[in-house]
């Protein structure tokens, strides 16, 4: 890391709390940080430098994931304190590194949609300007234009935060000053319990507003953007899967009741690995009984499984109209090989899931260099058209860059 780049915030917040800095002081200085970040994101070149770091950071996530299940498989095998420590303390290094590739996703798709925008309107030579001189003595100024009328503001709409942990979710982008009464982000306190021994809490996620509908985007630089997906109705409800449901949630309840975060790990394992068409009635059984924060291991685990069962998973989430959870899923998925993730975009297309494959083309765009990019079309040649798509929804030098990328040997 180079010394012109703002560290992550779980550093900052680690700092903080090793000097004793007053729970006040802390929601001061994370407003700072946001808008040092934000300094940060203006320069130029900022696009680059956030695609770097977040290559890095999804190679560093996923050597924490190894890590927490190689806990997890030794924990099973022998459950004993120290090995229930070493998996707490693997699975806050995964929390760790999760919340820094959703929080640099989120910046490198705010300056890449700087990119994207008009330039500003020249003026006309003159314009604006009030005649000088002699020769004008007397004449009238002209008139300064009238601003149009502005409308009143219609009231905010709260906007919901991604779920904490299960962006893994991770801190999601925030106002650069807390509202007035909140506190610091949940990262800044320190964990309570022991079987959050060595781990950060697990931001709980706000409620979401639901989203009006917009008309969809036109115009040439849209050219080949996925659909909006509209929210399928909701097929009957499956008694079968519903009581499963319910027993993996009371037998994760029991689990996290007693601090045993080792046995709790393995049933979110079992649970990804079960039937993809059960999937949203465990994570709606979670939500209900509190246990939200365990939806983020969840899509954690269903991310690593085989390309096919992740596609069925994309597939189920979505037709229950679980859009935050499938796209959660995919941005994970787009950390993959280039080989997978070229497999599962195809098979959402071939579903008729064409803006999940989207979607999942455009965040591997974003997120890697355009050779990285290129590996993708190269593994699935038919998706090419569809990847230069989705960079040119990114930026247009995003969309550029690959195309050369493309042309090479």
């Amino acid at each position: 890391m180079g010394w012109e780049e703002v560290p992550p915030w779980d550093v900052v917040g680690d700092m903080l709390r090793a000097l004793a800095v007053d729970q006040a002081e802390v929601g001061r200085a994370y407003a700072l940080y946001r808008a040092a970040v934000a300094e940060e994101d203006a320069r130029p070149g900022a696009e680059a430098r956030l695609r770097v770091r977040l290559g890095a950071a999804n190679e560093a996530r996923d050597s924490a994931m190894a890590l927490a299940r190689e806990a997890a498989r030794a924990y099973a095998h022998q459950p004993t304190p120290a090995r229930a420590q070493a998996l707490a303390q693997t699975r806050a290094a995964l929390t760790r590194t999760t919340n820094r590739c959703t929080d640099l996703h989120h910046r490198l798709t705010a300056v890449s949609a700087l990119l994207t925008l008009p330039p500003p309107p020249v003026d006309p030579p003159g314009a604006g300007r009030t005649p000088r001189g002699a020769r004008f003595a007397g004449a009238p100024e002209a008139p300064a234009a009238a601003p149009p009328p502005v409308a009143p503001a219609a009231p905010a709409v709260p906007r919901a935060a991604p779920r904490g942990a299960r962006f893994a979710g991770a801190p999601a982008p925030v106002p650069a000053v807390p509202p007035a009464g909140t506190d610091a982000p949940r990262s800044a306190r320190a964990p309570r319990g022991a079987r959050f021994a060595g781990a950060p809490e697990a931001p709980v996620a706000a409620p979401a507003a639901p989203a009006a509908p917009g008309a969809a985007p036109r115009g040439a630089r849209f050219a080949g953007a996925p659909q909006e997906a509209v929210a399928p109705a909701r097929t009957a409800v499956d008694p079968r899967w519903v009581a499963e449901a319910r027993a993996v949630a009371a037998q994760l309840g029991r689990l996290r009741h007693t601090g045993d975060s080792g046995a709790a790990y393995l049933v979110l394992c079992a649970a990804a690995e079960g039937p993809a068409d059960r999937i949203p009635y465990v994570v709606r059984e979670l939500e209900r009984t509190g246990l939200g924060a365990d939806v983020a291991t969840l899509l954690w685990e269903i991310a690593a499984l085989p390309p096919q069962s992740v596609a069925e998973a994309v597939a189920a989430l979505a037709s229950d109209g679980r859009g935050g959870d499938s796209r959660t899923l995919l941005h994970q998925v787009a950390a993959r090989a280039a080989g997978e993730v070229a497999l599962v975009a195809e098979l959402l297309d071939g579903a008729g899931l064409a803006g999940e494959s989207g979607e999942l083309l455009e965040t591997v765009a974003r997120g890697r260099s355009a050779e990285a990019t290129a590996a993708v079309a190269r593994a699935r040649p038919s998706l090419t058209a569809a990847l230069l798509a989705a960079a040119a929804r990114v930026s247009p030098p995003c969309h550029r860059d690959l195309a050369a990328a493309l042309t090479r040997p």
